[in-house]
């Protein structure tokens, strides 16, 4: 379940077409009328993360099948509809290759985003996982892995664009990046889990109003911060994680940095780290996530006094700087899940959520005006797979 989603019916079924799904209700309340938190508030709401999902594979032969996949979110900041639609080509046991769209490997969790029955939180940590703008590609991904004595190892390498809306700040931005490609390798050795990934693209977002102001810059001379207002460019991301787990207890962590090469695209540092403790049917479990996001400030080169127009000029940039302000924040969660039947689980989880004066409003955390910067959430769910 750590890798991708297969329910039991699916598993289990000969037949060449194949139907499956997951679904999941979750129910948060923050305790801060000043904040949000993954997009809940001071009220008592449903309809935030809840989801069905539901998935169709078809095996051609032994060797081809097809993959379709449609999900209805509840959440407004999220498209609802095809998510998956890939051909697979497997040679042999050991080669995969798929082509079409799907899953972007970024994260140890990025195939089951939306499946909260493969993990055992109820949120994924935030402080980590908001860093994931989109979580789909258009191209062709291929696994190739292996066993040496006890060690399995499994390399995997992709390429291909993302050109689809993504949310900042609850505003749509249409968002293109091509030249997509990454590569990972895992390592698994008894209980123990170690991979580790970079992935590159180069970006281009529509910003209409940074774009001419940027162009207005540019025209008197102002080019470094006409460069900097500039919101398209290369981003990277390296990432690393390590796990180790058994019956009675697992501990799972992941860190990455991610580098955005223009002014307007952040350099984050993330990490977290959870331990759990089974005692079926209960996982009881406890996580640290921490999320250090900087930008590159450049100094003001628009000068003052000169004439009245240049100042609102300045006045005008040193506000768009303002704007994007450096944003660290902290989650700290714990929560049981209980697994009542072999396909459905229900989880209660807190997370204190602890965030310095300035955020960004770009991620989880927003200051609806006057946050003092804690907050508290609680969530009850239930997961499903069929």
């Amino acid at each position: 379940m750590l890798f991708g989603f297969s329910s039991p019916a699916l598993s289990q079924s000969n037949e060449k077409l194949q139907f499956s799904g997951f679904a999941r209700v979750i129910l948060g309340y923050l305790d801060d009328e000043n904040a949000e938190y993954v997009g809940y508030d001071n009220s008592v709401s449903l309809d935030k993360q809840s989801l069905l999902g539901i998935q169709a594979d078809y095996l051609l032969n032994d060797e081809i099948s097809f993959t379709g996949q449609v999900v209805g979110f509840t959440d407004e900041q999220r498209n609802s509809g095809l998510e998956w639609l890939y051909l697979t080509y497997a040679p042999s046991n050991a080669l995969q290759v798929k082509l079409g769209r799907q899953r972007i490997p970024f994260f140890n969790y990025s195939d089951s985003l939306d499946v909260g029955f493969a993990y055992p939180w109820l949120t994924l940590p935030q402080q980590f996982y908001d860093t994931a703008f989109f979580s789909t590609f258009d191209g062709l991904l291929a696994n190739y892995e292996f066993t040496l004595k006890d060690w399995l190892i499994s390399y995997e390498g992709y390429w291909g664009r993302f050109d689809d809306k993504i949310y900042l700040n609850s505003q749509e931005i249409n968002t293109k990046v091509i030249g997509l490609f990454g590569v990972n390798a895992s390592v698994y050795y008894n209980n123990f889990t170690v991979r580790a990934s970079f992935n590159q693209g180069d970006v281009n977002i529509e910003q209409s109003e940074a774009s001419e102001f940027s162009h207005l810059l540019r025209q008197l001379g102002f080019s470094n911060s006409a460069d900097w207002l500039n919101a398209s460019g290369i981003i990277q991301l390296y990432h690393f994680s390590a796990n180790y787990e058994n019956v009675d207890y697992f501990i799972r962590s992941e860190i990455s940095r991610f580098n955005g090469k223009s002014g307007l695209v952040a350099d984050i540092d993330s990490f977290y780290i959870s331990v759990g403790y089974n005692f079926y049917p209960y996982t009881a479990y406890i996580s640290y996530s921490k999320k250090n996001l900087h930008f590159d400030h450049p100094d003001n080169e628009i000068p003052f006094g000169i004439s009245p127009d240049l100042d609102t000029l300045a006045a005008t940039y040193l506000a768009v700087l303002a704007a994007f302000p450096d944003d660290k924040a902290e989650g700290t969660k714990v929560g049981i899940r209980w697994d009542y039947h072999p396909n459905l689980a229900f989880k209660a989880e807190m997370t204190f959520v602890e965030a310095e004066d300035n955020i960004s409003n770009d991620y989880a955390v927003k200051d609806l005006g006057g946050f003092d910067g804690h907050g508290l959430l609680y969530q009850l769910g239930i997961e499903w797979v069929f």
